[in-house]
Parts: C-alpha cells; structure tokens; sequence
C-alpha cells in the first residue's frame, strides 16, 4: 500500500501517524474538518489547467514534497516563471501536480495539487500577496488552505529569491 503524504512528511520527521494521531488525541484536538461534498467549493485554479496553462516543469522527482510532480502556470505569470523572474505578476496562478512516490505522472498515481494565486497587493504581505492550496485528487476537495502550513517550506532562501517559486524553470 502507497503511504500518503502525510505519512511520507511524519516519516521524514521519525514520527508515524499512529504517534500524531495519540499525541492530538490527548490534548483534545477537534477532528478535522469534512471536506465540502461537491468536492469543489472555492478551489483556485481551474479544472482546464492543463489545457488553459503552460506547463513549466514536465514529470520530474521533487525532494521538497517526496513525490513525482509536473507544474504548470496560467498565462499572466508563465513568462516570468520560466525567465526566472524575482517577482511574478498580480493573478499568477502556479499548479503542481503531485503523484504517489515510487510511480511516474500518470492521471491514476495523481494524488493532490499544489497550488499558489498571486492575489492584489496586501493580500498576504509575508506570504509576498500568495494564496497557497492543498487539493486532493480526483475529487478537488481542499485539504490545506491556509498560508502557514506551505510558507514553513517556501520560506527557503532558495524560495525567497524568486518570489517563494521553489521549482526552479
């Protein structure tokens, strides 16, 4: 069986779901939230991207998220990205694909993407105006969409340089 990515982030940490599942437990932390049923509600990207956006990074390894992935990016921002622009434009939308470690990029390893919408200024000043998404697959139903959770990792001086992107063109 496929471990998720949870599973594949905890391990990197020595953990395992069944010791973050006792420790929440004991503190009485809520359970999370049910995904909307549509599956639909509020995603940020649409479900055409792959035919609407430029794809900027064809099937490669990603360490940062232990996972094949594939990126693509809408029209606004594909220019800048692939130039490898210190900023991107105001309706920059960046879609990563990610597929279950061990396999390629084949629709039916297609696990969740990742996603970034450069919103209007003073959106998020520390998150550079960037809205991030989780969504997983087939089903886009959000599973993290708050800015905290991916600017642990976009915060990289790698990142930093070139408008929080961590895949380089």
């Amino acid at each position: 069986m496929k471990d998720t990515r949870l599973q594949a982030r905890l391990r990197r940490f020595g953990l395992s779901l069944a010791m973050v599942t006792a420790g929440l437990a004991s503190v009485g932390c809520p359970a999370a939230p049910t995904p909307p049923p549509d599956g639909d509600a509020d995603v940020i990207f649409p479900e055409n991207y792959r035919t609407a956006f430029t794809l900027v990074r064809d099937c490669r390894n990603s360490v940062e998220h232990e996972a094949q992935i594939r990126v693509y990016v809408n029209a606004v921002g594909a220019a800048d990205y692939l130039a490898d622009a210190a900023t991107l434009p105001e309706g920059t939308m960046v879609v990563k694909e990610e597929f279950a470690p061990g396999g390629g990029c084949d629709d039916a390893d297609l696990e969740f993407w990742s996603a970034m919408r450069k919103e209007a200024a003073g959106f998020d000043e520390a998150a550079s105006d960037w809205r991030f998404q989780e969504v997983s697959a087939p089903v886009r139903a959000i599973t993290t969409d708050d800015n905290a959770t991916c600017l642990e990792c976009h915060f990289d001086p790698a990142c930093l340089v070139r408008d929080l992107m961590c895949t380089a063109p």
